[in-house]
């Protein structure tokens, strides 16, 4: 399979644009991310698989963390893992790894991992089932899977929340159009238990203007969901669009993401 959902890196309008935001989101929030790691289970010494990896520089802040440990992180991108191996020489970190892999095709061997990590993965695929099953299949029996993601009912923004929320749920039908699926947080507890994970629970962190500033907040969170609709789709977002634009220039402005933290153990 050489197509894993909704997210194709290199078919943005402005894909260098993109490359810019995702690295913005891997560093605005890291300390937050840091530790959900920690009260997730992850500990030094440990083997890591982080999937989607993306540009890498969350595999390289995991691999800080687990110091004489191991990560490997994996991206059916080529052109995003070539971005991960500069990422590698620049941020002077060795011990990650980085390669080219389909979460529905993991050629990886079985029981090899403490610890997986999905960041905003499962949004984007039309399979999530056949996923979990090969995470499963890598984790050591007793290692942990981390999901992090989003669910659209838990994202909000004022002033102009009417054209905020018109404007997401257009984003939302076309990402489910691509085989992508915005609700896909309050869904993980069931997944992974379905999917034969113990122990599992899901957390929700919430992250707002307050901890990223309003144009941050938009930036990562809300405008790049215009990529999710087709050209049509597009003009008829413009009004809200302009609209959210607009009120976050007010003094008084605010927005709000649940960030869903799903884990589960192999038993």
């Amino acid at each position: 399979m050489t197509d894993a959902g909704s997210y194709k890196f290199g078919t943005f309008k402005k894909n260098a644009e993109e490359l810019e935001r995702l690295k913005m989101q891997a560093t605005v929030a890291i300390d937050i991310e840091k530790e959900v790691w920690r009260t997730t289970g992850l500990q030094p010494g440990m083997k890591v698989l982080d999937l989607a990896c993306g540009p890498g520089f969350i595999s390289c802040e995991l691999a800080r963390m687990v110091g004489d440990g191991s990560v490997n992180g994996v991206d059916i991108s080529e052109k995003l893992i070539a971005v991960a191996h500069q990422a590698k020489a620049s941020e002077k970190v060795e011990n990650v790894s980085f390669s080219t892999g389909n979460v529905y095709e993991l050629a990886l061997p079985e029981n090899s991992f403490d610890f997986v990590y999905a960041r905003f993965l499962f949004q984007h695929l039309e399979k999530p089932q056949l996923a979990l099953r090969n995470i499963l299949r890598v984790l050591k029996p007793g290692g942990v899977l981390c999901v992090l993601d989003i669910d659209d009912n838990w994202t909000s923004f004022a002033p102009e929340s009417g054209a905020f929320v018109k404007f997401i749920r257009k984003a939302g039908a076309g990402q489910k159009r691509k085989g992508g699926n915005r609700l896909i947080g309050s869904q993980l507890f069931g997944l992974l238990n379905e999917a034969g994970f113990k122990n599992v629970s899901t957390k929700i962190r919430p992250i707002t203007t307050e901890d990223l500033g309003v144009r941050m907040f938009l930036g990562v969170a809300v405008l790049f969901r215009m990529e999710m609709l087709n050209k049509l789709q597009k003009l008829l977002a413009l009004p809200q669009l302009k609209k959210i634009k607009t009120a976050a220039q007010a003094p008084n402005a605010w927005g709000s993401v649940g960030i869903f933290v799903t884990t589960g153990r192999k038993a």
